[in-house]
């Protein structure tokens, strides 16, 4: 049976015998296997040259046993973390579990995550900040050694109210994963980029880090190599993304270290990474490894091996955390009906500078509650979206002056598919021409109509009581026109759609504030269903 860092296939077998030694210094768990024999390793590094003061570390003992217990995972929700063992009770080599924490600070004992697990290994979780996706490690029954799955809540059924009702496991295929070994994964905090660990050829020996990117249609892109300043002839291996995406850490016996494996820092700049010791006490002349910060970024945890620890891999904790982040925006919030019933549902983040979808997580089936972390420096576009209902699209500016972390509720009432939406689109003062931030909304308008063929839609613009009526009501018509244009331009039928302008003369709002006037200043899309009609097929 494989281990979800050493699994290594019968078509290696003879390989793996070579490397018999790198194992015994791993030990069961994390294989050195894929190192080159001809490559020296680099000289250790005495521990007064990379000793910090002012950090504490100190075994997580309510959540370690004499097996092996590492890569934990924990959402905006603290008093809930995810990690891996082969405690008693796992169904697997190594297992996937959840440990929660009661009243007064006590963390009960972790418990076999339910509706995860097989037979086979599977460990080293990763949760979105919401707590609704989990990524993780799963060996000997995909398309490699091991692969990449994710899984996501659902509806509660029988499952217990202190549990999550997880459904079933997908994994994330081509190309993310391969006939290799895929390992390790890390999701950024905006659902934005996926990192993880494998030994695919393309790397610079052993394992490597490699990273995915989201593309415009919200999957993952093909796999890009983390780079040489990043990885080694040997192996790089659990890598960790702050939210902030200016650093990442991750686990190497290929830079210089204190013993087998170390964790180092990579904090980027422009196209290159300075990549440091994290230094003593939490390296140490064993292996250290799977460092994670929870998704509010003040619990920073790792594993070791250690001596001093309660046997095999040991969860540890670092206070304060090591190394700072960037101030953040958490975005919270709800997907209901218009009768505030809660909906099963996605929010996307798109990135208005390149129309992309950067991110994704979905909602709690039981609540339509939701949370995404956003950097700063970036202007987004936040969609609520669920099925047999329309989508809605809320701005965000996040400043790159942002002096320390908000915290945002943004709540999305949908209207059915027979109903109405306000477009966000974007056109300079007293103009009609459409910006570039637009495309985002009108690609799902686009969608909306190519999915629903028996859809005509009506478009609306709308302004303020500022200027002259007469032209307020010029700009409303071409504005809406406008949007006929780009949906006609991406072939849709242009019988399908209507336009109109009414100017100022329908407010949603009174027009006595600015916020009021912005509210007014708006272009809505109205669906109409159609029968099929043989012009229409």
């Amino acid at each position: 049976m494989m281990s979800i860092i050493v699994a290594v296939s019968a078509r290696r077998a003879v390989w793996l015998m070579l490397l018999l030694p790198a194992l015994a210094v791993w030990g069961a768990l994390v294989g050195g296997c894929g190192s080159p024999s001809s490559v020296i390793r680099p000289a250790l590094l005495n521990e007064d040259e990379v000793k910090r003061t002012g950090l504490a570390v100190t075994p997580w003992n309510e959540l370690n046993t004499p097996a092996d217990e590492f890569g934990v995972a924990i959402p905006l929700d603290t008093t809930v973390a995810y990690l891996t063992s082969n405690r008693s009770g796992a169904p697997g080599k190594h297992s996937l579990f959840v440990a929660r924490q009661i009243r007064g600070g006590v963390w009960l004992p972790p418990e076999v995550a339910p509706q995860i697990n097989n037979q086979q290994s599977n460990g080293m979780p990763s949760v979105m900040p919401s707590g609704q996706q989990l990524y993780f490690s799963g060996c000997d029954y995909g398309l490699g050694d091991c692969d990449l799955y994710s899984v996501d809540a659902g509806p509660r059924g029988s499952v217990p109210a202190n549990l999550t009702p997880w459904m079933i496991p997908k994994n994330l295929g081509l190309p993310v994963n391969s006939p290799f070994w895929d390992s390790q994964p890390c999701v950024s905090g905006d659902g934005s980029v996926l990192w993880f660990s494998s030994d695919r050829p393309g790397g610079a020996g052993g394992r490597d880090i490699w990273f995915c990117r989201r593309t415009h249609e919200g999957d993952w892109g093909q796999p890009i190599n983390a780079g040489s300043q990043i990885n080694t002839a040997f192996d790089e291996v659990s890598p960790w993304i702050s939210p902030d995406h200016q650093t990442l850490i991750f686990g190497s016996n290929g830079h210089p270290g204190l013993g087998g494996f170390d964790l180092f820092t990579a904090t980027f700049a422009a196209d290159t990474a300075d990549v440091r010791n994290i230094g003593a006490p939490v390296n140490s002349k064993a292996d250290d490894i799977s460092f994670t910060l929870s998704s509010n970024g003040r619990l920073a945890t790792f594993a070791s091996n250690r001596t001093n620890g309660t046997g095999g891999y040991d969860l540890y904790r670092v206070t304060p955390v090591p190394f700072p982040i960037d101030p953040l925006v958490v975005v919270q919030g709800r997907v209901t009906t218009t009768t505030a019933k809660p909906l099963f549902g996605t929010i996307e983040v798109v990135d208005l500078a390149t129309s992309d979808v950067i991110g994704a997580t979905i909602t709690n089936p039981e609540t339509g509650e939701y949370a995404v972390v956003l950097p700063r420096g970036r202007r987004y576009a936040i969609t609520g979206l669920a099925p047999d209902h329309l989508f809605y699209s809320q701005e965000l500016n996040v400043p790159y002056d942002l002096e320390s972390t908000q915290y945002l509720q943004m709540d999305f009432q949908l209207q059915p598919l027979n109903g109405s939406t306000r477009l966000l689109v974007f056109f300079d003062f007293g103009q009609s021409l459409l910006k570039r931030e637009s495309i985002a909304d009108l690609d799902r308008v686009v969608r909306l109509l190519r999915e629903n063929p028996e859809f005509d839609i009506a478009i609306s613009g709308h302004t303020d009581n500022v200027g002259d009526p007469v032209f307020n009501m010029e700009l409303s018509q071409q504005r809406a026109a406008a949007v006929k244009s780009y949906l006609v331009g991406n072939r849709v039928v242009a019988g399908r759609i209507t336009s109109e302008g009414y100017g100022e003369t329908r407010p949603i709002s009174a027009n006595a504030t600015d916020n009021g006037r912005a509210m007014n200043r708006r272009v809505e899309m109205q669906v109409v269903e159609q029968q099929m009609g043989p012009q229409r097929k």
